[in-house]
């Protein structure tokens, strides 16, 4: 897949099949896109071209004023799950104050048209774009008989009767419901951190953890509270007791997140850690004595086994 970052470094190619969105998340909706753009292409000896946009345009158009948006995917994580779809290029487009203030029809005739080139796209179907989200299929109709492309407009993708979305996706995390959140992302979440240094009180009790900081700021993490998980370190998984809040029990109020890895042995301060979330366990609180905290751990620990075994 080759990664394309400067519209400069662009080759044009007319014979591509194209689609675009921020594709936050890469969740089954967006996957079936991917998958339409993939084998429209083979069918028509096609370049497959998907184009997104860094940052996330809410960020630039500050849509969201009251609460700041939270990722699912950062960009390198993107790229990362993109590079395991049969797609020729990722054009990521640098949005700007000025990319946004251009109206639907001078984005698709002075980027898509003539910068990255097509001969068909792939529409999702709530999908706007251009400014104001003026961008829509009977716009790309309208220029599709200036420039000779074809559309293709997908229906919206759903189990049962909920249709997958990354608003949707990221309100199950925010509750804690990682397991159906993994369900409509086709994956379990992720979130990767650094190690940092923590405050002893686990090696206490026979139960060292891994305090870790986020390597984003604009990462979604989960809702409070302990979750049985995995962390992979070195192409290695183990399985994961975590913990996320802010010590009730101690009344530290200092946020962290911990994790308690089985049957690890070694070193992890400033070592990068990709946590993958399956279950949640129960709430945050707090205990009367930390003897009672680890009591409950124990239990923590146990259920989590419990639940990877059959996850």
């Amino acid at each position: 897949m080759e990664i394309i970052s400067n519209l400069e470094n662009l080759r044009h190619k007319k014979n591509c099949v194209i689609t675009t969105g921020t594709f936050d998340g890469i969740h089954l909706g967006h996957q079936t896109i991917i998958n339409k753009l993939h084998d429209t292409a083979v069918k028509t000896k096609a370049c497959s071209t998907v184009v997104t946009f860094e940052p996330h345009p809410q960020f630039v158009l500050k849509q969201n004023k009251e609460t700041e948006l939270k990722l699912l995917t950062t960009l390198k994580e993107k790229i990362s799950i993109f590079e395991n779809f049969q797609i020729d290029r990722l054009v990521i487009l640098p949005f700007t104050k000025e990319l946004s203030n251009l109206i639907s029809e001078e984005f698709i005739e002075n980027i898509l048209v003539k910068k990255i080139g097509f001969s068909a796209i792939i529409f999702g179907y709530d999908h706007a774009f251009g400014k104001d989200r003026s961008g829509n299929i009977e716009v790309l109709k309208k220029l599709g008989k200036r420039y000779n492309y074809s559309i293709i407009q997908m229906t919206p993708f759903s189990i049962g009767d909920t249709i997958i979305s990354s608003t949707k996706i990221r309100w199950l995390i925010s509750s804690g419901n990682v397991t159906l959140a993994a369900k409509y992302l086709g994956r379990k979440y992720k979130l990767t951190g650094k190690v940092i240094k923590g405050e002893g009180r686990g090696k206490i009790f026979s139960t060292p953890t891994a305090n870790i900081s986020p390597l984003s700021d604009k990462k979604l993490i989960p809702q409070n509270g302990i979750y049985a998980g995995w962390v992979k370190f070195k192409n290695k998984k183990y399985k994961t007791v975590i913990y996320i809040g802010d010590k009730p029990t101690f009344s530290s109020k200092n946020f962290s997140i911990e994790l308690y890895l089985f049957n690890f042995v070694g070193n992890l301060y400033d070592k990068l850690l990709d946590v993958e979330f399956a279950a949640r366990i129960r709430n945050d609180i707090k205990f009367d004595n930390a003897e009672k905290l680890y009591e409950q751990i124990e239990f923590d620990k146990k259920k989590t086994l419990e639940i990877l075994s059959n996850n």
